[in-house]
């Protein structure tokens, strides 16, 4: 008897560590290039955010 898996199994595997370490490196990298981007684009969110940080702290 001849048993052929079917391709719906192994895309339903969990992934392996490679695949998490590539995406959350990518996930930072946008983080940080959009940061960058704020900083340079937005000085009133920066103030807002600093000033809502200063609340936060009493």
């Amino acid at each position: 008897m001849c048993f052929h898996k079917r391709s719906m199994d192994d895309s339903l595997e969990f992934p392996h560590g490679g695949f998490w370490f590539v995406h959350i490196i990518g996930i930072v990298a946008l983080f940080i290039m959009g940061m960058r981007f704020a900083v340079r684009r937005a000085p009133f969110p920066i103030m807002v955010y600093r000033f809502f940080r200063m609340l936060g702290r009493r």
